[in-house]
């Protein structure tokens, strides 16, 4: 009876203690809404991307100068502050797996959640929900701000939601920030160093585009159609880009990339001591 009773207690105790599936996307929802860098970020990417993006298309349709020149597409100079955006949830990502390894929070995280694949897909499902959600939010904020901007000179093209394309050019600002935040997790789960994955970061996202772009045209050309951050932009261009991949391809290009870094990351992660 003694032997009996331990063993169906233990195996009761196992059984109750094993934490499900959604209780690791409870425990990543916790610790993302209380990193105080989650607020900041945000908060930080909203007030630059709405606030350059209204300065930037007041100066190029506002400010007084000579030699004013239509603008193809405004909806670029409406989103021209996203760079910065994107900038802070790319490092966002990063804090989010970083900063668990500088506090050693991570033991803890993986010693009650041994399955350590089954961590890193909540913290990936949970961010993406919040930071996708967010960036459609600014996104459509920063559009109605420039709108307002735009409508104040009327002899200029001042583009609609219900217009060709604009629509998809702002919805796919939000997908783009969630794509930039995944790929900071990816390579802070990677090299679990802040720095190192931040710096590698932005060469992947802004260093390496400019370096193709000023390679000779037969070279870069084709690197720039398939180089991932390029080709995923697409789906924030109104107009095709020559020498680009079609918006829904390009994505696809993006998050394929996105993708592989994560298995790539989720094995190191599954094989490396905490």
């Amino acid at each position: 009876m003694t032997w009996g009773t331990t063993g169906t207690g233990a195996a009761h105790a196992r059984a109750t203690s094993a934490p499900r599936f959604v209780d690791t996307l409870s425990s990543e929802w916790a610790k993302l809404r209380t990193l105080r860098s989650t607020a900041i970020t945000t908060a930080v990417a909203a007030a630059l991307v709405i606030g350059l993006s209204a300065l930037i298309t007041w100066a190029a349709y506002g400010a007084p100068r000579h030699g004013r020149r239509a603008i193809d597409n405004p909806v670029s100079v409406i989103q021209s502050g996203w760079f910065f955006g994107l900038l802070a949830f790319s490092v966002l990502g990063v804090l989010v797996v970083t900063n668990e390894y500088s506090s050693g929070m991570i033991a803890s995280t993986l010693l009650a959640t041994p399955k350590r694949l089954r961590v890193l897909a909540a913290k990936v499902a949970v961010f993406s929900f919040v930071i996708c959600a967010a960036g459609e939010l600014i996104s459509f904020i920063d559009f109605f701000v420039g709108h307002a901007v735009l409508s104040a000179f009327p002899k200029f093209y001042d583009p609609a939601l219900g217009d060709k394309n604009v629509l998809r050019a702002v919805l796919g600002m939000g997908l783009d920030a969630a794509l930039a935040g995944l790929l900071g997790i990816a390579l802070g789960t990677l090299l679990r160093n802040a720095a190192a994955a931040i710096s590698i970061g932005v060469g992947i996202t802004f260093v390496a585009p400019i370096v193709i772009a000023i390679l000779p045209s037969s070279i870069g050309d084709p690197i720039n159609e398939y180089w991932p951050t390029q080709a995923g932009s697409q789906l924030e261009e109104v107009n095709r880009q020559a020498h680009s991949l079609t918006a829904w391809w390009g994505t696809a290009d993006l998050v394929a990339f996105v993708l592989v870094l994560l298995v790539v990351a989720g094995y190191a992660l599954a094989k490396r001591d905490a």
